[in-house]
Order: structure tokens, then sequence, then C-alpha cells
């Protein structure tokens, strides 16, 4: 296990705007990721990755003179250890899937929302966590791994419906997002993330059973207003699609 004291970061999209929120709201949302370099084009980023020790890229999928696929391809290539997330707009989706069978970790949305964000922070600082350790957080809150544990739980189960950022979650208790992973992935089996999705799935599928509620609104009642990002994600957790799902499944 390799000692760090962040996850290193680079942003690539030619549009300074976007960076800069993205860069806000990483740094935000956990502190355990440190935007390293930022770049305008695939060509200067592929510099920074050899000028520095990166662990994450973002990148968007379209780019002057070396657009987000050629860059993340190079990286699989020559940097098999650095994670690579794809910023796209749904213009671009089948570009995004095509991608990922080629080795990219994950992808995002534009406009990227906050809960969106978080979980795929999570996500890869779970995965991170299998080659890196971060130093233990001390925290502000007094209080033990269990408890905060246990009210964490019971703060998703409470607000499962709603947008959750678990960032600011933890930091009410002085702690990075990730290090509140990992404590409640320790006592519980499985991230925060998981924990909010499996309760989101359960309702989902009792609403989807038991009433005749739109597949939209559905999503909104189990806490995702996005319905292609409902749709997606109930079909990654079950195996079929929402209307499927209903029809098999009526009462």
């Amino acid at each position: 296990m390799v000692k760090i004291d962040h996850y290193n970061v680079l942003l690539a999209d030619d549009e300074y705007m976007l960076r800069q929120s993205l860069k806000r709201r990483i740094t935000e949302m956990d502190e355990s990721f440190r935007i390293a370099a930022e770049c305008g084009e695939g060509k200067s980023a592929l510099s920074a990755l050899e000028d520095g020790n990166i662990h994450v890229v973002f990148t968007d999928i379209r780019m002057p003179e070396m657009d987000g696929l050629e860059l993340a391809k190079i990286i699989h290539e020559k940097y098999p250890e650095i994670i690579t997330v794809i910023l796209t707009g749904y213009a671009d989706f089948e570009y995004a899937q095509e991608a990922i069978r080629q080795g990219v970790f994950d992808y995002l949305l534009k406009p990227v929302s906050e809960d969106k964000l978080s979980a795929i922070l999570e996500k890869i600082s779970l995965k991170l966590q299998e080659t890196y350790e971060l130093p233990d957080d001390e925290g502000i809150s007094g209080k033990s791994a269990a408890e905060i544990v246990k009210q964490t739980e019971r703060y998703i189960k409470e607000h499962f419906r709603e947008e959750i950022d678990f960032g600011a979650l933890a930091a009410d208790y002085g702690f990075s997002s990730a290090y509140l992973s990992r404590i409640f992935t320790k006592n519980k089996g499985e991230s925060p993330v998981k924990f909010l999705t499996s309760l989101r799935m359960k309702e989902a599928k009792r609403l989807l059973a038991n009433t005749d509620e739109p597949i939209a609104r559905v999503g909104e009642l189990s806490g995702y207003p996005d319905q292609f990002y409902f749709s997606r994600t109930f079909r990654k957790e079950t195996g079929e699609n929402p209307t499927k799902y209903r029809k098999l499944h009526r009462t």
C-alpha cells in the first residue's frame, strides 16, 4: 500500500468556466482530492501527465487538437493505473459508452449534478484505496466511528429521496467524504452511495409494483429526478428496465 497525502486530479476541458466550477466542487466536496493541473486540450493534458504524479483525470469528450476519447485511449495504454472519467453531453452519450469499453473508468453527463459528482468521487476513492493509503482524519465530532456510521445510516434512510451531499455530511463530522466512506464501508460492508442506491431501488420496486405512477414520477419519488439516470441505474441494479419490471411484478 502506497501512502500519499491526497489524490492528484487533472482537469481537461476547453470550457474555462466549467473547469473552474468542477475544480471548486471537487475540492469542496472531498478534500482528499487536489486539483494538480488543468488544461484546455488533450495535448497539454498529456504533457501534464508526464510532469506530475496524477491519479485521476476528468476529461471532456470534445476538445480541440486532441479529443477526450483519444486522450483516454493514450492514458489507458501509457498510464493504466490512472483513473479516467469522461465528461459528456447527451449528444455524445454513445461515445462515452464506447470509451468505457476501451478502459475509461466512468463518465459524467453534463450538466454535472452534485449527487452524481459525489457518487463518482466516492467510487473513485474506493478504487484508489486498493492501492493508496491516505492519512486518517481526526475529525471534530468527538464521536466514535460506530456512532458516526449509525448516524449516517439514519440520515440516509430519512433523506434518501433527496439529493445527498456526502461531502457536506462528512464535513459536519470534521472528516473528508473519503474517510467517511472508509469507516462506513468497514462497518456496513458497503459504501454510503451503495447503501443509498439500495434504498432507492427498494422504493422504486415498491412503487412500480403497487402504484400506477408514471415511470418518471417513480424516479422522482425514489430520489432520481432525472428519468434517464433513473432508468439507467434501475437497469444496472436489477437487470430490467422499469417498464419491464412493472409488467413482471405488478400486484
